[in-house]
């Protein structure tokens, strides 16, 4: 089978989400098929420009990537034959595809790792150009043969407004890098801090409710330690709560990062999946999770993490009263929450593609 990977590669160790379940679909399907992964020249790579956003071509060093102009990009297509296109993360520059998609044989489908009028609804139409991402989401569903959502959750959002044919969806979860789970770790002992970890991201945009995890976290007992990652924002002093940022981190850092953590916790935010909570899980961090949260479908309540209602900043304040009091078995808990390995290793994930490549075919 020949294939092509769309989508964004990225640049560097430290990539978002999306970008690093495209890189690991990448590295998992090129054991088995003839596949290629094409990106584009994006404002802000290192040597972008205007010229060879047009005409140019490149196999960036020390990877197995096509960075190519939209000329390129779109005689490739053409003349490639690929069975398979498969936009692996939403990019503007996806708009030229669907110009040339009638002269083309192969079968399109997408991954759709979130929604952008239910997450950023806020978000000016013409603020830099917000309205073609709108559009090209809009094409994916309406263009592509089968659309992949990493979460039960974000499928049925999506439906709730596109009404999409059910034989057109297949619900197939993140993967989570080996590396997460190759050195094993047992759960920290908790004196008189308890460790949470929060990730904030780089886009401004996107309102993970830190604010209002931080309006809960103050009517819980003392001796809270939170780590926020990603972006800093100006905030007071908490009561009940120390609080410290930290930058954005590869893999391998976050893996030591982890090392005496004991909770990852959500704000009573909408997300589509969170990759960064089964990486914290395959630590041993106990996910602290609301019901709007896509990974919520692999945890169990009370056994591998905590459920709670985000309509309700008591059930919160509880919970984490209930868990500072030693309420639950914390060490099985943790020792649960490493299993969700089985679940999400690429292995697994890869495969449920592979299948999904086969029956539209």
């Amino acid at each position: 089978m020949k294939i092509a990977l769309i989508g964004r590669y990225g640049e560097g160790e430290i990539v978002a989400g999306p970008e690093r379940v495209a890189r690991e679909l990448y590295s998992e399907l090129k054991n088995n098929y003839q596949v290629v992964f094409i990106e584009y020249y994006f404002s802000g790579y290192k040597y972008s420009s205007l010229y060879k956003k047009i005409f140019g071509k490149e196999t960036p060093e020390n990877s197995s990537i096509l960075r190519l102009g939209i000329l390129p990009f779109l005689r490739l297509l053409i003349k490639g034959r690929f069975e398979i296109i498969h936009i692996v993360n939403s990019q503007r520059f996806i708009l030229f595809l669907f110009l040339i998609k009638p002269f083309i044989q192969s079968k399109l489908v997408a991954t759709l790792h979130g929604f952008l009028k239910f997450e950023n609804p806020k978000k000016n139409f013409w603020m830099k150009r917000y309205f073609i991402d709108l559009w090209v989401e809009k094409l994916l569903i309406e263009k592509s043969d089968v659309l992949f959502f990493p979460s039960k959750l974000l499928y049925e959002t999506f439906n709730g407004y596109y009404k999409i044919s059910e034989e057109r969806c297949k619900i197939i979860p993140n993967g989570v890098s080996s590396i997460f789970n190759k050195e094993k770790s047992s759960y920290p002992s908790i004196y008189d801090k308890f460790k949470l970890v929060f990730f904030n991201g780089s886009e401004s945009s996107i309102n993970r409710c830190l604010i209002e995890l931080l309006l809960v976290l103050q009517k819980v007992k003392p001796g809270i330690e939170l780590y926020i990652i990603g972006r800093k924002v100006e905030l007071k002093v908490w009561h009940n709560i120390e609080i410290e940022f930290v930058d954005s981190m590869t893999q391998s850092e976050l893996v030591s990062f982890f090392r005496d953590k004991h909770f990852v916790i959500k704000g009573p935010a909408y997300d589509s999946f969170s990759l960064f909570v089964v990486e914290g899980m395959l630590r041993g961090l106990i996910p602290i999770v609301n019901e709007k949260i896509g990974i919520k479908d692999f945890i169990n309540n009370e056994i591998n993490g905590f459920i709670y209602d985000s309509e309700s900043p008591d059930d919160l304040a509880n919970l984490l009263n209930r868990i500072f009091d030693r309420k639950y078995d914390l060490q099985e808990v943790s020792a649960n929450a490493k299993r969700i390995y089985e679940d999400l290793n690429w292995d697994k994930i890869a495969n449920k593609y592979m299948q999904a490549y086969q029956s539209v075919l």
